[in-house]
């Protein structure tokens, strides 16, 4: 390497450049030695140095050396560092950014210098040693499994009970386990949510990582020595079926990976990588003003089924909520009770909508009210003219077969007939006078297109790449439209999407009872002003359950349904308080970082907690309570965490709502809150902190 280039600027993170070994990339703990290299990369050709089931240790991977290192041009302090294997020609750009002054973001470009074609089955977007000299076994790891109407369940592990010592120390023998976390298809948050912390619990160092990508990813955790080494990577041949050629002189690149750095433990982490999605989003998004108050009439209240003459009265009734955005959900273009395998052609049912869909959009708009529609853009079904209208190449297809899932087949957007149809459709609809677009993705297709690819998973990888370019042109194109991003509710929280989207919903859940522990833990993986919790109060609800399920939706950016046109005068007052108070928040959303007094939320925990506040020295803010109680009655909520604080009541409004529901007491390590009844309860609370944290004082 020339020795006479800068060495990057990349502040705690350590980069390693040695000409007879591969670069390294650590991150905290206490040491700057480690052995795990900057970059991880399979090929057929070369295989593996060291051989088990695992993705590191490739053959390839360790044969590259350092050649130089640059400062680029880019939105942040930008390095590339480059490497090359002169023996096979293999040449590897690392792209590190600074966004934050703890974050930072790499991606890798291989670039086949040789003669010959070279088959990738793995590439790293990230390779770090994490927490270098800290005792793996005792590090804390935080992540989420996720699924259908179950998103956000994070959990506490210590990794050493993953990771066991298999004594190397003793024989020399490497440990050749892993932890894994992998996505399936193209539903990136489908099984674990994109997103984790690696702690050390004695020091408060914490570690969080985010994968960038909208299709198949894999996250491994493993031994390396002595160390912890973190790999992401994009698709592999592994995990999802993916094999790339690069013929002499091609070249891939893999998605895009994030780390952070805090002494704050998992929180601080947390605080750090809602900071750097910010940076993200102002870099990339066509605005990043708080999403509007939305009224969706799907969850619970018309479930795929509008009708002009249901939406007469509900429309009003929304407008009289505080809503400021009223889209209408699914079933708005078929004629047919039953539609789902003949969606595509995406217009207007005459049934629904005797006057025109367009009178109905106009009394949205007369309420004073922006009008929305949704929309699952990918999705054609089989009973659809568009399956015959449409080329097959603007199908996804494997072996020459058009990949087909219940009764629906699926566009594929490398194909310029399939962008150019999905752009016409949006084009029209936005002609109807909507200024809002649910998008919305309700099935998987496997591992993807083989079709002018050298393998399924490239195919994939190219259409889903494909298909976060077009979700990010939509409001380049259409000036003012702010989209939302849908996948089953939440299967695809990621930020290749969300860096454009302006909103994400966060479940399909219609439980409201089972819904708090997702908004709580939701800003682990999404921005708090993105997150669309589902508030759906309903005329047959107590008091009591209405106030629960409006409080679930003030944990973010506040998403309501409901039969409100059926609701009392009484009861629709306080939905409208609660939009009030949602709209008087808004402003500080988008600046506030998350945290959790009571730590994360567990999926059937009797208290769930969750809080925003101004700033990490700084408790000021949002506080939100549920109270879930089991067959065994209630216990009190101690929040030692809030010690030095005072609580006030802001949801429900006492003149609404005279009951306490959850009595806040000062205990001496702090609030006490206790449940006046067993039934479950929600309350939101202005938090003030009365303490100068830095030294104690009183203020």
């Amino acid at each position: 390497m020339d020795a006479t280039r800068p060495a990057p600027e990349l502040g705690a993170a350590r980069l390693g450049l040695h000409p007879d070994q591969p670069a390294t990339f650590s991150l905290g703990g206490t040491t700057a030695r480690t052995s795990v290299p900057l970059v991880e990369c399979l090929t057929l050709q070369t295989g593996r140095a060291f051989v088990d089931h695992r993705l590191t240790r490739g053959a390839a991977g360790e044969a590259l050396r350092p050649t130089g290192t640059q400062q680029v041009e880019g939105p942040w302090p930008t390095w590339e560092v480059t490497q090359q294997d002169p023996a096979t020609g293999l040449t590897a750009t690392t792209r590190i950014s600074r966004p934050t002054n703890a974050s930072w973001r790499l991606t890798t470009t291989v670039r086949n210098d040789s003669t010959t074609p070279v088959h990738l089955s793995a590439l790293s977007a990230l390779s770090v040693a994490v927490l270098p000299g800290v005792e793996v076994g005792g590090l804390d790891l935080l992540t989420a499994r996720s699924s259908w109407m179950a998103e956000q369940r994070w959990r506490h592990q210590r990794l050493g009970e993953e990771l066991v010592d298999v004594g190397t120390a003793v024989h020399g023998q490497p440990a050749r386990d892993c932890l894994r976390l992998s996505s399936q298809s193209g539903w990136s948050s489908g099984e674990w949510e994109p997103t984790g912390f690696v702690t050390d619990p004695a020091t408060g160092q914490a570690v969080g990582w985010q994968v960038e990508h909208n299709g198949g990813w894999t996250v491994e955790l493993s031994r390396r020595g002595d160390q912890l080494g973190l790999a992401v990577f994009g698709p592999t041949d592994l995990q999802h079926g993916w094999l790339q050629e690069l013929a002499p002189g091609q070249e891939l690149s893999s998605p895009a990976a994030v780390v952070v750095l805090s002494q704050e433990g998992w929180q601080g982490a947390a605080a750090e990588l809602t900071t750097y999605r910010r940076a993200l989003r102002a870099h990339l998004a066509p605005s990043t003003q708080p999403a509007p108050i939305v009224f969706n009439d799907y969850m619970n209240t018309l479930m795929a089924n509008p009708t002009q003459e249901r939406l007469a009265t509900l429309v009003p009734a929304a407008a009289q909520a505080g809503a400021e955005v009223y889209c209408i959900d699914d079933g708005w273009h078929s004629d047919a009770e039953e539609w789902w395998g003949a969606v595509g052609a995406w217009e207007p049912s005459t049934r629904r909508f005797p006057d025109g869909l367009e009178a109905t959009l106009q009394l949205i708009r007369d309420q004073g009210m922006e009008a929305g529609l949704w929309i699952e853009p990918l999705a054609v079904g089989v009973h659809s003219p568009l399956a015959q209208s449409l080329p097959d190449s603007a199908f996804m297809q494997r072996r020459g077969v058009r990949l087909r899932e219940q009764d629906r087949f699926r566009l594929d957007l490398r194909d310029p007939a399939a962008r150019g149809y999905l752009d016409a459709v949006v084009d029209r609809m936005v002609g109807y006078g909507i200024s809002y677009l649910k998008v919305d993705d309700n099935y998987s297709i496997g591992l993807g297109p083989d079709a002018g690819a050298t393998s399924a998973g490239a195919g994939l990888l190219d259409h889903s790449r494909a298909w976060s370019q077009w979700l990010a042109e939509l409001p380049r194109r259409h000036p003012g439209l702010v989209v939302e991003n849908c996948a089953s509710g939440a299967m695809t929280t990621d930020y290749s999407l969300l860096a454009h989207a302006r909103l994400q919903s966060t479940s399909d859940l219609q439980d409201p009872l089972r819904y708090p522990p997702i908004a709580s833990n939701t800003p682990l993986t999404v921005l708090p002003e993105q997150a669309g919790n589902w508030a759906y109060p309903q005329p047959e609800m107590s008091t009591e359950e209405i106030v629960f399920t409006l409080t679930t939706s003030l944990a973010g950016s506040f998403y309501l349904a409901g039969n409100l046109d059926r609701m009392a005068p009484a009861q629709l007052e306080l939905v409208r308080s609660a939009t009030d108070l949602a709209r008087s928040l808004r402003e500080e959303l988008g600046s506030q970082l998350p945290w959790w007094p009571h730590d994360v939320a567990g999926w059937e925990q009797e208290w769930v907690v969750a809080a925003r506040r101004a700033s990490p020295t700084s408790r000021d803010g949002l506080l939100l309570v549920w109270h879930r109680p089991g067959p065994q009655g209630s216990t009190p909520l101690e929040l030692p965490a809030l010690h030095g604080t005072t609580l006030s009541q802001v949801f429900p409004p006492p003149r609404l709502v005279p009951a306490p529901g959850l009595h806040v007491e000062a205990g001496p390590e702090g609030p006490r809150i206790v449940p006046e009844s067993n039934t479950p309860t929600a309350r939101a609370y202005l938090v003030r902190d009365t303490q100068d944290r830095d030294n104690g004082a009183a203020r």
